[in-house]
């Protein structure tokens, strides 16, 4: 049952990565983030991840209307 309900309602989800065009993408109910980002062909290797401006992991679980953002991390510089 649980996997015609995921089919049945499917949610919008919009992906911002710095430096790319916006995607906009329809997933499951219930989807997770990494979902969201297969759908996109995007990968988060690399970045960090902002749900609605929150901080978040692959394996969060998305709501309509979510809003993904992938920040490319930062590294180098010079230790103190």
């Amino acid at each position: 049952m649980a996997s015609i309900y995921r089919q049945e309602f499917p949610l919008k989800a919009k992906i911002l990565k710095l430096g790319s065009a916006a995607f906009c993408v329809d997933v499951p109910a219930g989807a997770t983030i990494q979902e969201a980002l297969d759908a996109a062909h995007l990968s988060s290797q690399g970045s960090s991840i902002s749900l609605d401006g929150l901080g978040a992991g692959v394996e969060t679980a998305i709501s309509e209307n979510a809003v993904i953002t992938l920040i490319p991390k930062v590294s180098g510089g010079r230790a103190a």
